[in-house]
């Protein structure tokens, strides 16, 4: 049976490569574009039962554990700051009003931390499949939903945010469209994905969509979404493809430095990198995430607001 584009339901479509991954679920898969939208995807798509079980303890089989080091949790937190400076010039643009939010994929809750202490005030509430995270969720302040959209607790929903979820989803129409049902009119989505990941990296696992601006504009417009704004943010992918020797040995020595508490030849403050800490500055200025990019680069981010009806 010819593969179908998951977001806008094309056959025209090639054979890009073998996927290439090392669990049992990913066995079997191609990697393919749709020639219509851009959109590049695994196919077939994984058992759903299968996807149930690599997910439910994510950070373990995809990342081999949650990151503890100083270092990761500078960038992990940094990280969280920037998408939520993002999130809140589009919001105050637009005057969208986010006291209820519904986070997908919140991890162990970076974004969430920094949110509630710029907005303690905000109704949290998150969907999280890795249930070894729940406890620092809630912990937080998360009000964790195990049924949405089913849950009426979370009708009326003001800012969905999801950041490295839907890459991963095997029915992104769908999966949009029930995370998004109880967004009000006008309300606000925030989404971040890899950006073509699998052309600087080794492996396509555990990634199922490899998104571009193209198709993610297509799939908001489906799914009832205007205002879309996406954006490029980090290193480009042409400096992410070229292998160098010296900047390993560079990052190593840097990495070293600022785990011995070196930070501050690597700390200076750029545009951008006002709402950073500076160790999270020092963490995070190699990679360029507080730039936007004009070409692909390493992450891809949208903001839209849901249509009125």
């Amino acid at each position: 049976m010819a593969a179908l584009c998951p977001v806008c339901s094309g056959s025209d479509v090639e054979v890009q490569a073998l996927f290439r991954g090392t669990h049992p679920a990913f066995n079997g898969l191609k990697r393919v574009l749709c020639r219509t939208c851009g959109m590049v995807f695994a196919d077939p798509m994984p058992l759903e039962s299968d996807l149930d079980r690599y997910n439910s303890s994510y950070f373990s089989t995809a990342h081999g554990g949650k990151p503890t080091s100083p270092a990761s949790v500078a960038f992990f937190s940094g990280i969280a700051s920037l998408r939520c400076s993002h999130i809140v010039r589009y919001i105050e643009a637009h005057n969208i009003s986010a006291s209820r939010l519904l986070e997908f994929g919140p991890g162990t809750g970076y974004f969430a931390d920094t949110w509630l202490k710029k907005y303690p005030e905000t109704e949290y509430f998150g969907c999280e499949t890795d249930t070894s995270c729940h406890a620092s969720l809630q912990k937080k302040g998360v009000k964790l939903i195990t049924d949405y959209p089913r849950n009426e607790a979370t009708r009326s929903i003001d800012l969905v945010v999801m950041s490295h979820v839907l890459e991963h989803v095997t029915k992104p129409v769908e999966f949009l469209s029930d995370a998004t049902h109880h967004l009000r009119a006008g309300g606000a989505l925030f989404i971040e994905v890899p950006c073509l990941d699998y052309e600087h990296k080794s492996q396509d696992e555990p990634h199922l969509l490899f998104f571009d601006k193209q198709p993610m504009s297509k799939l908001l417009t489906r799914c009832g979404f205007e205002n879309i704004r996406t954006s490029y943010h980090g290193l480009s992918l042409e400096h992410l493809k070229q292998v160098s020797k010296l900047r390993e040995v560079y990052a190593g020595i840097r990495s070293r430095f600022i785990s011995n508490g070196v930070i501050a030849p690597f700390s200076r403050k750029c545009p951008g990198m006002e709402a950073l800490s500076t160790v999270e500055r020092a963490v995070l200025s190699p990679y360029n995430a507080h730039i936007e990019s004009s070409r692909p680069a390493w992450w891809l981010r949208v903001v839209a607001t849901k249509q009125r009806h």
